[in-house]
């Protein structure tokens, strides 16, 4: 299994930057590693958010589906679990070079 063939995982923000640069039209010029992390974690949030509200309204008696509603949850947390993935890695990363920067 590949990382895109994840469900949702094409909704984080960002994921393009992973892949090689290719001149994209319409795509932001000059994006910063800051902006492509907050991108991410603001599309997991809003993940998150439609996970809850699809719970809420199938709490509610609202006609939704409770296949839907699973897949929504399935979804916000395959998303998150990537996220934080991502976030270990930068931690371990941003020790090795402490650890390089201070000689061993």
């Amino acid at each position: 299994m590949t990382i895109q063939s994840i469900p949702g995982i094409d909704k984080l923000a960002g994921i393009d930057e992973l892949k090689p640069r290719v001149e994209q039209p319409g795509a932001k010029e000059g994006s910063s590693f800051t902006e492509t992390l907050k991108d991410a974690v603001r599309s997991v949030d809003g993940l998150q958010k439609e996970s809850e509200a699809a719970q809420l309204s199938y709490a509610q008696g609202e006609n939704v589906d409770l296949h839907d509603v699973l897949i929504k949850i399935e979804e916000a947390e395959i998303a998150f679990k990537a996220m934080m993935e991502v976030r270990n890695k930068l931690i371990e990363a941003y020790h090795e070079v402490m650890r390089l920067g201070s000689g061993g």
